[in-house]
């Protein structure tokens, strides 16, 4: 937690707001109606949405105890992220099936506005960012521990 929480951006407020007022706009022009249960909802999406980021990202930085110059996946893996800022149907077939099982970067977005927007059944929407939450996270803290305990300072 020390890691991650380590630098503390206040610039990220500001992408904060801009977000908050982007789904505003979009839940008013798009005339979706929330229930209390979807309110509800959509906080959980954003919380297991944000794990799963954490725990795909912590992955391919974990790679830095095995392969010492692991920018090149660090990198890779921010701009796959840049994907999920799309729906995932723009996409051919094979990209689909990497965002939705491999880097699963399709439930931090495409599924759970889904639920939302197109009444896409929520058990697969949130629940599957909830379970890909849950298991990014258990596989990216595995990955962690492995990595600490094969640690070599590269210092001096």
């Amino acid at each position: 937690f020390h890691l991650i929480a380590e630098v503390f951006q206040p610039d990220a407020f500001g992408e904060l707001a801009v977000g908050i007022i982007l789904v505003i706009i979009a839940v008013i022009r798009l005339g979706i109606t929330f229930t209390i249960l979807d309110i509800f909802l959509f906080g959980v999406a954003i919380i297991f949405a944000t794990l799963i980021y954490t725990s795909v990202k912590l992955i391919f930085a974990s790679l830095a105890f095995w392969i010492k110059f692991s920018q090149a996946f660090l990198y890779m893996t921010y701009s796959l992220s840049d994907f999920a800022k799309y729906p995932i149907t723009i996409y051919s077939k094979w990209i689909r099936k990497v965002l939705t099982f491999i880097v699963p970067f399709a439930f931090t977005a495409y599924f759970p506005a889904s639920y939302f927007v197109d009444k896409v059944d929520g058990l697969v929407a949130i629940g599957g960012t909830i379970l890909v939450g849950v298991v990014f996270s258990v596989i990216s803290y595995s990955v962690w521990l492995r990595g600490i305990s094969v640690y070599e300072s590269a210092g001096s």
